[in-house]
């Protein structure tokens, strides 16, 4: 899956088209499978890729980070579309 370089301002400002992290955020929804597991397996994806924060933080309070996290998860989605690995290729980096 491609999807655009995620910027910090993206978090803090509002937009008619979705910006990058929300499409991200639908397709690890999707990818799990929706529902509840799929809300758990997003807040892995993110604490994988480096998000230290409680879950009901808002991005929009630490953008330069959130978008660090999601261009994290940009770069691994692009290789593969598999849970496990999506896990495994965050843990290695």
């Amino acid at each position: 899956m491609q999807f655009d370089e995620v910027m910090p301002q993206h978090f803090i400002t509002l937009s008619r088209t979705p910006y990058p992290h929300i499409l991200i955020d639908h397709a690890l929804l999707q990818l799990a499978g929706g529902g509840s597991e799929a809300s758990q397996f997003r807040l892995q994806v993110l604490a994988a890729a480096g998000w230290k924060h409680h879950a009901v933080t808002p991005m929009a309070k630490y953008p330069a980070e959130a978008s660090v996290v999601y261009n994290r998860v940009r770069d691994v989605l692009a290789l593969t579309q598999d849970p496990q690995q999506i896990l495994e290729e965050l843990a290695k980096s």
